[in-house]
Parts: structure tokens; C-alpha cells; sequence
């Protein structure tokens, strides 16, 4: 039960933090399709001690990713070929500096689909990856809190989650109701 406990707090977390960049993206009047950061914010919340969640590769990785994107869009031109070319550019630098952060390549797509402004890798790239970064620290102290608790160090550390104990008698009546049977064809 601890660790559901945990997975609870991890995904009230993420939905309180893209509720707080839902509100951020309004506030600056940036369309939520070009927001970047949902799986981010899944991947961060969920897996915050996962190395492709430290503050470096989320920071790293979408900064990476805004600037390959910046570059096939200055030597291609927008477009389908700078969108392929784009990525695979962010992959490499992201690799190459160990800044791997899966969830920033879809920022080398937008810049290059879009041809977006450099404008818009520092608000709301650069300025929503920091935001992230600082929310997950906040967030991972509050676990820490919460895994201090009397109430929480009380509760069963693993849950029965596996399937059910099921016995011949039961299997049977669940099979007497069950619409179809084999011999039906």
C-alpha cells in the first residue's frame, strides 16, 4: 500500500503541474498545442529519480532540441525534411552531452514544422523546462515528507495486486453466465 501511496502522489502531481502550465501557457497567450512539456511531465513526475528526469537532461534536452531545430530550419528551411532532420539532430546532441531527455524531441519537430522564433525557446521552452525542474524538486521534498508520516510508515509496503484467488466453484458459476461458450462455434 506504500508504494500505491506514492504512485497516488506522483500522479496528483503531474495533474496539478500541467494544470499549473495550462494556466502559464494562457497567461503568456501561447496555444497549448505548442506546449511541450505533457510527457515531460509524466516522465519527471512518475520517474523522477530516472536519470532522463534530472534537472540537466529536462533543461539540456529541450534546449538541445529547440537549437536542432533552429538549425535545419536556417539550412532547410520549414518543413517535412527539417522535421526529420531536426531530430535526429536533437538525439545526437542530446547523446552526445548525456542530456537524453525523450520527451524534448518533440520540440526540434515544432521549430522545425512550425518555424517558430527563437522567441519561443526561450518563453515557454526555456522558461517551462526551469518551471518543471523547480516544481519536481518541490514535489519529490513533499514525498520525502509524506514517506515521514506515522500514518504512511504504518500502511502494508506490498499490496496483493496480483489475481485473484479463484476456486472451482466460483470458476463455475462465472462460467454459467458467461454469454459465450465453445460449443456455440
Amino acid at each position: 500500500m506504500q508504494q500505491v501511496a506514492i504512485f497516488l502522489y506522483r500522479a496528483i502531481g503531474a495533474g496539478v503541474a500541467i494544470a499549473l502550465m495550462e494556466v502559464l501557457a494562457r497567461a503568456a497567450e501561447e496555444p497549448l498545442s505548442r506546449v511541450p512539456f505533457v510527457t515531460s511531465i509524466v516522465l519527471v513526475m512518475a520517474l523522477p529519480e530516472a536519470e532522463p528526469a534530472r534537472s540537466y537532461n529536462v533543461v539540456g534536452g529541450h534546449m538541445l532540441s529547440c537549437l536542432a531545430g533552429l538549425i535545419a530550419v536556417w539550412i532547410l528551411g520549414a518543413g517535412d525534411t527539417a522535421c526529420a532532420v531536426a531530430l535526429g539532430l536533437a538525439v545526437f546532441l542530446m547523446l552526445v552531452t548525456g542530456s537524453l531527455h525523450p520527451p524534448a524531441g518533440i520540440n526540434a519537430f515544432l521549430v522545425a514544422a512550425y518555424d517558430l522564433p527563437l522567441a519561443w525557446v526561450i518563453s515557454p521552452v526555456l522558461v517551462g523546462s526551469v518551471f518543471l525542474v523547480g516544481y519536481k524538486r518541490l514535489w519529490v521534498l513533499g514525498e520525502y515528507r509524506l514517506r515521514e508520516f506515522e500514518l504512511f510508515q504504518k500502511l502494508p509496503t506490498k499490496p496483493d495486486l496480483g489475481p485473484p484467488k479463484l476456486d472451482a466453484a466460483t470458476l463455475m458459476r462465472w462460467r454459467a453466465h458467461w454469454p459465450y461458450n465453445r460449443s456455440d462455434g
